[in-house]
């Protein structure tokens, strides 16, 4: 069963659109510009204007799309959207990374090494990477596509070269379904 999607024109009369696959979609008109919109429940919906649609494409596992927003042009915010679910912001997403990771390292007394399911954007594993007890990450990501896409396009945008996890040699990167690895 599709779900319906509502699209807001100019003139704020909604015009709406049963669609059997979209979850997150993209839309524009001459009044308003390009809009990105993602269901995230019945009644909730997280939408923002575009300045650009960098990337947009069909990978091996999934959609995947890097989108340029408008509100924090200055900026230059980027987002990551795969399967039509916001996975990162470049101005934001060290927030998210470290209330994960920095607690739950604490929990554990000092871990030496630690196993991240996911995570091709690198952004876990360079938190992860700043606890001094850490001697080896090995993050297993089924997509060597999001990963390449994310290493040239947003981690390098977003922190420095030399401040990157895929740069520093503690980090095992395993391109392979992480629920098979052992």
């Amino acid at each position: 069963m599709g779900e319906v999607v509502e699209i807001m024109f100019g003139n704020a009369f909604p015009e709406i659109h049963k669609d059997t696959t979209a979850i997150q979609t993209l839309h524009s008109n001459q009044q308003e510009g390009h809009w990105s919109e993602e269901t995230i429940d019945d009644d909730l919906k997280w939408s923002f204007a575009l300045n650009s649609v960098l990337h947009e494409g069909t990978i091996e596992y999934q959609e995947m799309a890097l989108l340029d927003t408008k509100r924090f042009r200055k900026i230059h915010f980027r987002v990551l959207v795969i399967d039509g679910k916001m996975q990162s912001a470049e101005k934001d997403e060290f927030i998210y990374h470290e209330c994960l990771i920095h607690p739950a390292l604490l929990l554990v007394y000092s871990p030496k090494t630690v196993f991240i399911m996911g995570g091709g954007e690198g952004s876990a594993s360079r938190e992860i990477l700043k606890h001094k007890t850490i001697e080896k990450v090995v993050m297993c990501d089924i997509d060597q596509e999001v990963v390449d896409f994310c290493r040239r396009f947003l981690t390098v945008k977003s922190v420095s070269l030399k401040a990157t996890a895929f740069c520093n040699k503690k980090l095992e990167l395993v391109i392979k379904d992480a629920k098979q690895f052992t």
